[in-house]
């Protein structure tokens, strides 16, 4: 057991250091360009290749795990995930087609090295035997088979996966896992599908690249939010890699122009579509959608008595309570000056009035804490409409909503108007 585990730290110690040694390079691309990663994965990959045909390790009975194929290979799928991150698709592009070239070259090489072997004249004092430096021929072309599909599935992959998973540690393990479990599938089925131990060596594999995927992806994570995107470069059309990227980032720039810069929260413009989208999915589904107007009461007063930036910080402070009041299913915006617009899906007006009365009690409560305006009390007045007793359009829904508003003004302010 002590040497299994001596064994299997050994195995986890080379796939973090293959993991550094790719980042360091990555990082002095500046100064060294790719070529020095480029060149560093073709040698990783070779040697992972090297290992995977001729040292295993036996982790139980019937289990053996190569150090090449469960510790080295996922350092190229890793690079090629990086480079795709990081840069673009065009550079994840250049190294998927570098690593082709590599084990092509490589194994065209090897069956040169084997003729210096076998000749009269050779001298071979360490007794290298020849099958060393050579694959079968089904074996090159599962594996040449296998790494081009791996490069390939591993950014369609991650850009499935961050649909679906929001944490970076979890989107980059799960898009490594999948990749290498199907490379696994593919290489030992095409390889040693006859053979006698196939369950085994399948399993093992599986297993030990799972595991192999959390070290590279606890790697990628830690690094990559001290790293910047480079800058965008124009895609070409027929370029399937540069439109799943350049997708990806035009989806973030979308996200990132649909929040108020102030606060944090959706923007006027934002807020005017998934209005219109929410009633649509009402209209279909037969639901309710509720409508609030928050407006900050004497708003003026703060500004005019203790500056711009107050009344800023004073926005910051509310526009986060809102939100954090709100459901996750809620859409809060900034609808304009010191009004706020919040959107409640599938929500009648009474279930509205409640979540609007919180907000008039949590609102004073936050400012007071964050000391707003010099201790005075800060509140909101609030008015409320839904969809479809107030009306069937937005922009109606919002009328409505803002003479409630206006009506709990006139009545004292800092309440709720829901009818």
């Amino acid at each position: 057991m002590p040497e299994l585990l001596q064994q299997l730290s050994l195995m986890a110690f080379e796939a973090a250091f293959a993991a550094a040694v790719i980042l360091a390079l990555f990082s002095a691309r500046g100064i060294l360009g790719f070529a020095s990663i480029y060149t560093t994965v073709g040698v990783l990959y070779y040697l992972a290749t090297l290992l995977a045909g001729t040292t295993f390790i036996q982790v139980a009975p019937g289990l053996l795990m190569s150090p090449g194929s469960v510790a080295l290979f996922p350092a190229s799928l890793f690079a090629v995930l990086l480079v795709y991150i990081r840069e673009d698709a065009k550079e994840a592009r250049n190294m998927i087609y570098g690593l082709l070239a590599a084990n092509v070259s490589a194994s065209f090489i090897g069956l040169l090295i084997v003729q210096h072997l076998s000749g009269p004249l050779s001298v071979n004092p360490l007794g290298l035997p020849p099958e060393l430096f050579v694959q079968s021929p089904r074996l090159f072309i599962v594996g040449t088979l296998a790494l081009y599909a791996d490069t390939i599935l591993i950014i369609l992959a991650y850009e499935a996966v961050s649909r679906l998973l929001k944490p970076l540690l979890l989107r980059i393990w799960a898009t490594l896992a999948l990749v290498l479990v199907f490379d696994t599938l593919l290489f030992v089925t095409g390889g040693f599908v006859e053979h006698p131990a196939y369950v085994e060596i399948l399993l093992s594999g599986i297993l030990g690249k799972i595991a192999a995927a959390a070290i590279y992806a606890v790697a990628l994570t830690l690094y990559l939010p001290r790293t910047r995107t480079a800058a965008d470069k124009h895609p070409g059309l027929g370029d399937l890699f540069q439109v799943l990227t350049y997708r990806q980032k035009f989806e973030a720039l979308l996200a990132h122009a649909a929040r108020d810069p102030l606060t944090g929260v959706y923007n006027r413009g934002f807020c005017d579509e998934m209005l219109h989208s929410q009633i649509a999915a009402a209209r279909r589904g037969d639901t309710a959608v509720s409508v609030m107007m928050v407006d900050v009461d004497h708003f003026k007063r703060i500004n005019d008595n203790h500056g711009h930036p107050e009344g800023d910080r004073a926005l910051r402070v509310i526009a986060q309570t809102l939100a954090g009041v709100a459901r996750a299913s809620d859409v809060v915006c900034r609808y304009g000056g010191e009004e706020f617009c919040i959107i409640l899906p599938a929500t009648p007006l009474d279930n509205a009035a409640m979540l609007a009365g919180r907000l008039c009690d949590e609102v004073p409560a936050a400012c007071a804490r964050e000391g707003i305006g010099g201790g005075m009390r800060v509140t909101v007045t609030i008015g409320l409409a839904a969809y479809p007793d107030d009306g069937a359009a937005s922009g109606l829904l919002v009328y409505v909503a803002d003479q409630r508003l206006y009506r709990g003004k006139n009545a004292g302010r800092d309440r709720f108007v829901a009818a």
